[in-house]
């Protein structure tokens, strides 16, 4: 049958990042598709087996059709995280079934490439129409237990090449690696890169029996059957959890035996905690395996069972502490594996706690129709303490709007009784609810939607142990406001689709953090709103009459839950002591009349009083005192690092100034989305004499934004107008009709 699609016109166009296809419509005419780069996937399934040929090809054998069947035929080899694409040429085999293809050149391609995997996938024209299948063997995967229940991370029988070390950007070599195709969960096929342990052998390898705490050891009983492929283990490694290299410091546990029973290895390890320097807040267990033949080695995190962590979250009370008030507990991490917290006790740590959270949950069972039938929404900021950012704007117009009659629910705003924020919501005293009170605990298992600048776990305590309510989070729908414009640091391993912090509804403010979203993230263009942020609809300059600058640096993660003696002995610390103190800073303030507003982020809010100034013309402003939204419209120029009020500022004209004296370490822990070469609106200086330049330029220039950044603008914001909220609350009416 002859056909007017040729698969050669089906091709990538790079200007929009999209893929171009040819399709008939129902009255046989020619049309054009476009599907997004990202995540390219297939519509059919195609029954295969794919082996691995001494040649270095693929052999490709269809288990149910004849490849003499398509009309027209290609591999495409679609990268399983972002847009990149390979098109190849397959060879025909002898065999009417059987179809060879060559992969040694993309050896290079995937090892320096930002993907290590691609899906293998067909695309066909037979009787006369566009196909696009995956390759897929269901039954093989379905009858193999240990890739049902997770015991392995997939089936691969035979390596394509030999062992090939991956090279990072920074140019130093990873763990050995073999190119290779494997199968996963769900029987489809993929060509990508796997370490030799996760391709032979079981992903969770190592399993704790059970662990305990006296008199400052911790003792822990391991069963790994790792013996069976050759490995034993050498040493297991108690590792502090950082994004920085230089700290992820590790202590050995005394490996006290190793015995064989019934083809498992039991290991029984313990570490004298008191010689250990503990620092907040994640520390991980590790265990170091090798193989004394060959002198392979690979670690392996410990991984818990179902049983035996419910008995951790709710039972086991064993834990070291510290005479400063702090204690060291285990948990498991989202993906099952045993870690422990080192942090300081608080008032959710005790029985009291406990006591409440099971008079909630029984409250709210006792009446659950009642409570279900008010189709509760609940909307709330970081660590339900403010009410002066998205959400609290939200909110706003959703009273002032009428929106619960639109929406068909309650909606009410969850912060705590003492916030300063709080008097600004006496108008809505009915709809407010009291923070970790029983009333608000049944609301949060009942709510239907939550509505926040944060994730889930900032509707509830976020520092506890044994929370029997918090696992009701889990599962709710989440509208994520954001509290700044995602650009200047990479979250998407954490905010992204599927991942601890992802969400349903996803807010932006521009085509460019449209596309960032949607390329790293893994959102489908239905889970975004390109609406704006809430807070830009009172966003105003309200700088005329005064003469205020605003120094609002962000956090850094190495610094997170440090001591006062570690933070003041950073970088951070000394730049911006630096800077405060520095006589030519006084100077500028003086000479033009200015007042600096020095304003913390929420994670270091603790450490502001620990800032010295000698000048009466710079205060110092703890987190909550007064709202970001107004020391912005008010400001004449910001001052930041990283920090994403940097949007709301520009978005009012008004010019910033970049501070990154440690952009080389943020980099390592953070990156950015952004070339900070070359995207940044705004001057950027290394050092306070860098920054102060750049600051006198400003005031010399009257605080006008240069014309050089000016013209940025446009493509940063997509709305200049009032109608944010409106446009997010339209939103969810699409999302959620009720």
């Amino acid at each position: 049958m002859e056909t007017k699609i040729n698969l050669d016109q089906c091709q990538i166009e790079e200007s929009t990042e999209e893929y171009k296809i040819q399709k008939l419509d129902t009255q046989g005419n020619l049309i054009t598709e476009r599907l997004p780069l990202y995540n390219l996937t297939a519509e059919e399934e195609l029954n295969a087996d794919i082996q691995v040929e001494k040649n270095g090809r693929l052999k490709i054998i269809l288990t149910d059709r004849s490849w003499t069947e398509f009309q027209q035929m290609r591999i495409i080899l679609a990268g399983a995280k972002n847009q990149e694409i390979y098109f190849e040429n397959a060879i025909t085999a002898e065999k009417k079934n059987e179809l060879s293809l060559e992969i040694g050149h993309l050896v290079s391609e995937l090892e320096h490439g930002r993907n290590k995997s691609t899906r293998i996938l067909l695309e066909t024209v037979e009787d006369g129409q566009y196909h696009r299948y995956y390759f897929s063997d269901i039954k093989r995967a379905n009858g193999d237990r240990d890739l049902q229940k997770g015991k392995k991370s997939w089936i691969c029988v035979q390596p394509c090449t030999d062992k090939i070390y991956l090279t990072s950007e920074d140019g130093e070599k990873g763990g050995n690696s073999l190119l290779c195709v494997y199968m996963d969960k769900g029987g489809r096929w993929f060509l990508g890169f796997g370490t030799e342990w996760r391709i032979y052998k079981m992903a969770q390898i190592c399993h704790l029996r059970y662990l305990t705490m006296r008199k400052g050891k911790l003792n822990l009983h391991l069963v790994t059957d790792s013996h069976k492929y050759g490995y034993k283990p050498e040493q297991v490694v108690f590792r502090f959890r950082s994004k920085l290299q230089e700290e992820r410091c590790g202590y050995n546990f005394e490996i006290k035996t190793v015995k064989i029973k019934k083809d498992l290895q039991y290991v029984d390890a313990c570490l004298d905690l008191k010689n250990v320097d503990l620092k907040s807040l994640y520390w991980d267990v590790v265990v170091m395996f090798v193989n004394p033949e060959t002198g392979e080695g690979f670690e392996a995190a410990v991984f818990m069972t179902r049983a035996y962590r419910l008995f951790t979250s709710f039972l086991y009370r064993g834990s070291y502490k510290t005479g400063n008030g702090f204690f060291l507990y285990p948990y498991n991490t989202s993906s099952k594996k045993l870690a422990f917290q080192f942090r300081e006790e608080g008032e959710y740590d005790h029985l009291g706690f406990r006591v409440k959270e099971l008079t909630a949950f029984a409250a709210y069972y006792l009446l659950k129709p009642y409570w279900d039938s008010r189709h509760i929404q609940l909307v709330y900021e970081k660590f339900c303490m403010m009410a002066q950012d998205n959400g609290y704007y939200f909110f706003k117009y959703c009273m002032d709007h009428e929106e619960e009659k639109r929406q068909k629910n309650h909606i009410y705003y969850v912060i705590t009784k003492d916030a300063p924020d709080r008097k600004k919501l006496d108008a809505y005293q009915s709809h407010l609810v009291d923070f970790m009170s029983i009333r608000h605990m049944i609301y949060m298992i009942a709510a239907e939607l939550l509505v926040s600048t944060d994730t889930r776990n900032h509707l509830y305590a976020m520092r506890q142990r044994g929370s029997i309510l918090k696992r009701y989070l889990r599962k709710k729908p989440l509208v994520f406001l954001q509290h700044g414009v995602t650009a200047l640091k990479k979250v998407d391993f954490f905010y992204g689709k599927g991942k601890s912090g992802s969400c349903n509804l996803f807010v932006v403010t521009s085509d460019f953090e449209k596309k960032i979203v949607e390329d790293y993230f893994g959102y489908a263009e239905d889970e975004i709103v390109n609406s704006g942020f809430a807070r830009w609809d009172v966003l105003e300059d309200k700088s005329e009459g005064l003469r205020e600058i605003l120094i609002m640096p962000t956090w850094r993660a190495w610094l997170e839950n440090v001591t006062l003696e570690e933070f003041k002995e950073s970088d951070y610390f000394h730049n911006y002591m630096a800077l405060l103190n520095s006589p030519r800073f006084h100077s500028f303030l003086e000479k033009n009349d200015l007042l600096a507003n020095f304003y913390l982020h929420s994670k270091f809010r603790e450490f502001i009083q620990d800032f010295s100034v000698e000048s009466d013309r710079i205060r110092l402003i703890v987190f909550g005192e007064e709202p970001a939204n107004e020391l912005m419209m008010r400001c004449k120029m910001l001052v930041t690092d990283y920090s994403s009020v940097c949007w709301d500022v520009f978005y009012l004209d008004k010019p910033v100034v970049f501070f990154q004296f440690d952009r080389d370490k943020y980099m390592e822990a953070h990156g950015s989305y952004l070339d900070m070469d070359r995207e940044l609106f705004g001057d950027c200086a290394q050092d306070v004499d860098g920054l102060l330049t750049y600051m006198e330029r400003c005031a010399d220039d009257h605080f006008v934004v240069r014309p050089e950044y000016e013209k940025m603008q446009k493509s940063f914001y997509k709305y200049f107008d009032d109608q944010n909220s409106r446009r997010i609350c339209d939103a969810i009416v699409k999302k959620w009709p009720r």
